[in-house]
């Protein structure tokens, strides 16, 4: 994974490389840093583990919220991996 991102930086990947970033976290269990648009337009950055991706949505839980949330991954700017000291 590349260099955390300074505060206020989100992190921006392609929708592709979302979707499979995403999908190997599902598999080995890690957590990701997410950049989040809601549907009112507001950024947010999150600490997520994803436990499932299906139908367009990742479920994970969220570290930010310390609850299991549900995502659109069309919402989601970009992705970067977290070493397991970030967490």
């Amino acid at each position: 994974a590349g260099a955390a991102a300074g505060a206020g930086e989100l992190p921006r990947t392609a929708a592709a490389e979302t979707l499979a970033t995403v999908q190997a976290a599902v598999l080995t269990g890690g957590s990701l840093w997410i950049g989040y648009v809601n549907a009112e337009g507001a950024a947010s950055q999150r600490v997520i583990a994803p436990v499932r991706v299906e139908g367009g949505f990742v479920t994970a839980y969220d570290h930010t919220a310390d609850e299991v949330r549900t995502y659109p991954l069309h919402r989601i700017t970009g992705v970067a991996e977290l070493a397991d000291d970030q967490v």
